[in-house]
């Protein structure tokens, strides 16, 4: 069975020979820069840059699939107007200075095409040509940030929050330009032909806002966005990686695939909530057990999570979030080896 025969499997609730590991963002850096001699700000500026370093991660890791996107989160709020700089060292951009400053210059944030854009269009041009050149062997997954994230990095993730009860109206206009931007890079994505796109919603915790801000302003407008993907035959793939998330929000939304970290002692339930409404990616640590722990403890942790899903089909693993920089290769080999080992 190919890495993507299995990965679409696991998709569709299918029975297949092991769960699928979920590479995501640019976990492990250190390594896989190292494997091709780039720079993150090489890959962001092009995407034959960005491309090789994507295929570089999955050989390195041997996960099942690649990634047009990484943990940056500031390309799509930079298309609309932020601005960023670059670090000393080789690391992701960080905000100079928001698009706006209040919701009194809406107006100046405009719906975007991602593929006109400079830099918006890097991660997706390099989706389209890992689509060409490994798609056959590989999924290859586009990556957006939800709306309620990217309006965030728009305007101040604390300004937003406090505008959703100040200027709701005006935070609702905000929302409508970033689902307007998302349906754009769905349309873009599909006529490239990828299947899957990953999307950043870590944004919908309740250590954040409380439930009824995050039902009208977060999965509110995920809900249009997921809804605009799928009429473009795009499956949704949902990542929440907050320290609280909200997770009984998705539960009418229905995305192909949820991923998230339950603590471990909700892990079963949590599981159990979504079996047979969606895929299940269990977020295994990556802050600590991945980046500080050792292979055996990782195997002993793969096989707890085996444990907690019990038998059936629809389940797949990934880390948590993206792997910080200098996760020790032997640990993701660890994790790879012990989720190979594991019959579905």
């Amino acid at each position: 069975m190919t890495p993507r025969e299995r990965f679409e499997g696991a998709l569709k609730s299918e029975a297949v020979d092991h769960p699928p590991i979920m590479y995501q963002h640019l976990g492990a850096a250190n390594s896989i820069l190292g494997a091709t001699g780039l720079s993150i700000r090489q890959g962001m500026e092009d995407p034959e840059a960005f491309a090789r370093i994507a295929i570089a991660a999955q050989r390195v890791t041997g996960f099942d699939n690649v990634m047009a996107g990484w943990g940056d989160l500031l390309v799509e709020a930079h298309a609309h107007g932020t601005s960023w700089r670059w670090p000393e060292r080789d690391y992701y951009p960080r905000v100079e200075r928001y698009a706006i400053a209040s919701l009194s210059e809406l107006d100046r944030v405009r719906p975007v095409d991602p593929l006109k854009d400079e830099g918006w269009s890097v991660p997706l041009r390099a989706a389209g040509l890992m689509q060409e050149s490994v798609g056959k062997e590989l999924p290859v997954l586009g990556c957006i940030t939800g709306p309620m994230m990217m309006a965030g990095e728009v305007m101040g993730y604390e300004s937003l929050l406090i505008a959703t009860w100040t200027d709701p109206d005006l935070v609702q206009g905000l929302m409508d330009v970033m689902v307007q931007s998302s349906a754009a890079y769905g349309e873009r994505l599909a006529q490239m032909g990828v299947g899957h796109v990953f999307i950043e919603d870590g944004s919908c915790g309740l250590d954040t806002n409380s439930v009824e801000g995050l039902e009208r302003f977060d999965l509110g407008n995920l809900s249009k966005v997921l809804s605009s993907f799928t009429s473009q035959g795009l499956g949704s793939i949902v990542h929440n990686c907050s320290s609280d998330p909200y997770l009984d929000g998705y539960l009418a939304m229905r995305p192909v695939a949820l991923h998230f970290t339950p603590r471990r002692e909700d892990r079963a339930s949590s599981y159990e909530k979504f079996r047979g409404r969606t895929t299940v990616i269990g977020g295994i640590d990556h802050m600590f057990l991945l980046f500080q722990g050792t292979p055996e403890e990782v195997v002993m942790e793969v096989d707890a999570m085996h444990g907690d899903w019990g038998e059936g089909a629809g389940f797949m693993i990934a880390p948590g979030c993206e792997m910080p920089f200098k996760t020790p290769l032997g640990n993701i080999v660890a994790l790879r080896e012990a989720v190979q080992g594991w019959k579905a």
